[in-house]
């Protein structure tokens, strides 16, 4: 179940940052790119995490943000310091928002699991 959580976070998430980036109406302001990739990260995680539970919250947020960090450096539009300080605080962000995201989903799964037992 692990490695399947795990590939499916890395595809997952990888396409969410896609789809957020492509959203964004103006490529060139990176916060508000980095905002929609941060929404559309945070749902597909919500997703994950209701979907494969809390048992496998490590696994999807190392995988998660490993494919982010390695989709992150083709965002770079300009090469200087700066920009490679917001995009890194902008990376550490999303990363960061993954994880409650994934215990949240994790646990309605948890809560909906036990209503299902009770009724049986």
């Amino acid at each position: 179940m692990k490695v399947i959580a795990a590939i499916s976070a890395f595809l997952f998430i990888a396409l969410a940052a896609m789809f957020g980036s492509n959203a964004s109406t103006a490529q060139t302001a990176p916060w508000l790119s980095a905002l929609l990739i941060l929404v559309f990260v945070a749902g597909t995680s919500l997703l994950m995490g209701i979907i494969f539970g809390r048992t496998a919250l490590r696994v999807t947020t190392i995988s998660g943000g490993l494919a982010l960090f390695i989709m992150w450096l083709p965002f770079q539009y300009y090469a200087t310091e700066e920009s490679f300080i917001r995009s890194a605080a902008a990376l550490l962000l999303i990363i960061f928002a993954q994880i409650p995201l994934f215990f949240v989903g994790g646990v309605a799964r948890g809560c909906v699991e036990t209503r299902l037992l009770r009724v049986n």
